[in-house]
């Protein structure tokens, strides 16, 4: 089956072109969740501030993107080691220490405040739509090749957001990190074995689609037959976005040429 579409930039675009050379090949397709399927990144970098700023960690959001795809857990593990260590949460001025914070701030603790801001957004209506161009993939070849997620997320949050969007139906496994036989994270290919396990594929045979540089070395680790960086495709929202903040730029440049 040859992949099309009604934007023909976006079949044009050389990593669509890429992912069609190997798709004879394909007998199974693993997706990442987060910033693959699902548009999530803006909402859980708000997230991630909230809870940051609530305990008094620093995470801006290149280090954010940088340590897509890790587990929430490991992530606040790393900033506490590296800006707490083992300082007392008074002398580092947690403003939540009235609240029930620990004595010691805890990767535990901070991912259970995250938990909340991610809550408290979704309440205030703020959800994530799915990325149109990876999840078209996916509905094409429904029924047709078995699918996977394979998501550093947690459990609830992937099928709850995939639910929501209407295409958990369409895949025949989900694996997430908190599963008993994801021994390491990414960018250790533990998650995509255990994917490509259950789909009952060779890794080999494997198609895989992710959005950050941590799993496309679990990928490339996993020895997948080839590994989609949905990045680069002409339709994927970061790229839709800055195509259209350069043609406002450009349209404000030339409003101001004109008045001038």
């Amino acid at each position: 089956m040859t992949l099309t579409s009604d934007d023909n930039d976006d079949v044009s675009c050389e990593e669509m072109k890429r992912l069609q050379d190997f798709l004879p090949n394909t007998e199974g397709m693993v997706f990442d969740c987060d910033g693959t399927l699902l548009d999530t990144m803006p909402l859980y970098y708000e997230s991630w501030k909230r809870s940051c700023d609530e305990v008094g960690l620093d995470f801006p959001i290149e280090r954010f993107y940088a340590f897509a795809g890790r587990p929430v857990g490991d992530i606040f593990q790393t900033l506490i080691d590296e800006q707490i260590g083992s300082t007392d949460p008074g002398e580092m001025g947690n403003p939540d220490l009235s609240l029930g914070s620990p004595q010691r701030l805890t990767a535990d603790y901070c991912e259970g405040v995250k938990r909340r801001h991610h809550a408290a957004l979704e309440a205030e209506g703020r959800t994530a739509g799915p990325v149109d161009v990876v999840v078209d993939i996916a509905l094409r070849y429904h029924g047709k090749i078995p699918m996977a997620v394979a998501s550093s997320g947690w459990r609830d949050h992937v099928i709850s957001g995939l639910e929501r969007v209407g295409i958990i139906h369409l895949f025949d496994v989900i694996v997430t990190a908190d599963d008993e036989e994801v021994k390491h994270p990414k960018p250790a290919p533990d998650i995509f074995l255990v994917a490509a396990k259950r789909l009952g594929i060779c890794p080999t045979k494997c198609v895989g689609f992710e959005d950050a540089d941590l799993g496309m070395q679990a990928l490339k680790s996993a020895n997948f037959g080839y590994a989609s960086d949905v990045r680069l495709l002409h339709m994927y929202p970061r790229n839709v976005e800055r195509r259209m903040s350069r043609m406002s730029s450009q349209e404000s440049t030339t409003e101001t040429s004109i008045a001038g």
